[in-house]
């Protein structure tokens, strides 16, 4: 009963994904339909040419002795056409892949951006990567061409067929055979193929994950001296990963090779009994015999062809398994609110919360007036971050409901509320670009002057008026080009330039001096229009604050209002 439960699976997740793939193609069926045309007439020439080889043949020999240039002429001309129609057809496809790739890639984008932050954080960024990339292209490159390449193989089989049938039934017998026995030989070597494509696939997510994660903590690695470790453990992963690419060809190359034996002996065969044909059936000419023979060799490798869509048909499976895994992540739902209250508050209502059973926040209660600005305090992994994330829509509690409260009314918290609030992340979140530019993400209509006064609020304006670019000075990546203190106060600005009534600082001065971090929030504490959250382990940050939020350990919550 398991054997045929997991082949009922099986069945029903080729099934998927065979409509997941029939979906993505609907916007390039026309250009489809164009590389089939082209591969059809492509195909036809190609027959052209044995067929005037014929003529050409049984001229020279026969009893006229004559050389006939129009037949020469008709395999030059189907020779070209069919070159050029190749080449074409290259340039063609490689423009269908890449405007299918793309259109492919952008949704699955979208979708990480717009799915539930739990569920794709669940994903590591290498992993992540790898099925943006390579699992893409593997489908982009073979998704095209797979299906009509698989219709025009079993026109031209028709075609060869039918003309074999007609002179020699024989010879036809002897390519239907030997064509089914090496598509039987494929099918056999179908699952261990799967699983080979499988388990490289995965290994192409742990290498963008390992080198990401190497070249992302440069620093760390230099500082505890990894680079020998990282070596070995890549050497490691070369060595696991050779051995399925190794097993992967091994199975690829016996099939071809056992194919190509038995199709080997299915052209003696033909070979053989044409010869044998040519002294006693008076139909058999030298022509004849160059015609069969061509067309027998065009026969095998059409099913040969055959027989290496199956193995690239999984290979395009695995990979539209594992880019399904995150299109269909479900998006998270907006109400499609855009209206943005002067003041908010925030309504904390029998929350708990639970971490791989572990409670972080437990049956929690809290009511935040607008404009408050509220310390959050608590020791590491008490549930500061978790409260945030909580406010900010990126989880969901398990009991209890979180409001903000305005214009006398409950709005309960959803992406949707995330229009309200403006956000200082923990540690260095500058985009790669120029100040200016991560500046006109919190407000991308926003002039230099707005700017300037955004960048005097968050104490950064002196340091960056002393470079001669001024606003377009260069940031790095991971804040390359600025000290942390100079990113934490550039992100301050960021986040004042999203001019929202709440704002989250999620230890957003942690780089800073004490004298320099005392200035900004000096100025920040004159701010009466927002709702300010603090996540802070210093004391000295309470004194700007009119309320505290205290996390114990056990995650209850305690408010205390000065």
């Amino acid at each position: 009963m398991g054997k045929f439960k997991r082949i009922y699976e099986q069945r029903g997740e080729l099934k998927s994904n065979m409509f997941w793939l029939y979906e993505q193609n609907k916007g390039v069926y026309g250009y489809i339909f164009v590389f089939f045309i082209i591969s059809l007439l492509s195909m036809l020439f190609s027959l052209a040419s044995p067929v005037a080889s014929k003529y050409v043949v049984d001229a020279v020999i026969g009893d006229t002795k004559k050389f006939e240039f129009k037949y020469a002429l008709i395999m030059l001309s189907a020779s070209i056409i069919s070159i050029l129609l190749s080449a074409f057809s290259n340039v063609f496809s490689s423009y269908v892949n890449e405007k299918f790739a793309f259109n492919v890639r952008a949704r699955m984008f979208d979708k990480t951006q717009r799915g539930s932050w739990k569920d794709i954080t669940a994903y590591h960024s290498g992993d992540m990567l790898a099925r943006l990339t390579s699992d893409i292209d593997n489908v982009a490159s073979n998704i095209i061409s797979m299906v009509p390449s698989l219709v025009i193989t079993m026109i031209k089989l028709a075609i060869i067929l039918v003309i074999l049938l007609k002179n020699d039934p024989t010879i036809a017998l002897i390519g239907l055979i030997v064509g089914p026995i090496g598509m039987i030989l494929a099918i056999l070597f179908r699952r261990p193929y799967k699983n080979c494509q499988r388990i490289l696939r995965e290994s192409q997510s742990e290498y963008y994950t390992f080198f990401q994660e190497t070249l992302g903590n440069l620093d760390v690695v230099k500082a505890f001296q990894l680079e020998n470790k990282n070596n070995e453990y890549f050497e490691s992963f070369r060595a696991r990963r050779m051995k399925t690419v190794l097993k992967s060809a091994r199975l690829s190359t016996l099939m071809s090779s056992v194919m190509r034996l038995i199709y080997g002996i299915g052209y003696v065969v033909a070979f053989c009994w044409c010869a044998s044909q040519m002294g006693t059936h008076p139909g058999y000419t030298y022509g004849t015999m160059t015609l069969f023979l061509s067309l027998v060799s065009q026969l095998q490798g059409s099913v040969r062809g055959l027989g290496t869509i199956i193995p690239t048909f999984y290979s395009v499976l695995v990979s539209s398994k594992r880019i399904r895994e995150i299109t269909e992540q479900f998006p998270e739902e907006e109400t499609g609110k855009t209206d943005i209250p002067a003041s908010v508050g925030l309504s904390v209502k029998n929350v708990s919360f639970s971490y791989n059973s572990k409670v972080i926040l437990n049956n929690i209660c809290a009511e935040i007036a607008p404009c408050e600005k509220v310390a959050v305090i608590g020791t590491s992994g008490a549930g500061k971050t978790t409260l945030i994330r909580l406010m900010m829509a990126l989880v969901s509690p398990d009991e209890g409901t979180l409001s903000y409260l305005f214009d006398g009314e409950e709005e309960a918290i959803s992406p949707c509320s995330r229009r309200l609030i403006s956000y200082v992340p923990q540690g260095n979140t500058l985009m790669t670009g120029t100040v200016r530019e991560n500046l006109l993400t919190g407000n991308e209509y926003a002039d230099d002057e707005s700017m300037w006064n955004a960048l005097e609020l968050a104490g950064a304006a002196d340091f960056i008026r002393r470079d001669e670019r001024g606003l377009d000075m260069p940031i790095k990546e991971k804040s390359g080009g600025v000290s942390a203190g100079q990113a934490q106060r550039i992100c301050i600005a960021r986040a004042l330039m999203r001019d929202r009534p709440v704002l989250i600082l999620d230890e957003a001065t942690s780089a800073l001096d004490e004298a320099t971090e005392q200035r900004i929030f000096e100025t920040l504490s004159k701010d009466k229009s927002r709702t300010y959250f603090i996540i802070t382990h210093r004391s000295s940050m309470l004194k700007y604050c009119t309320s505290v939020i205290k996390i114990d350990d056990e995650g209850n919550l305690s408010y205390i209002k000065y």
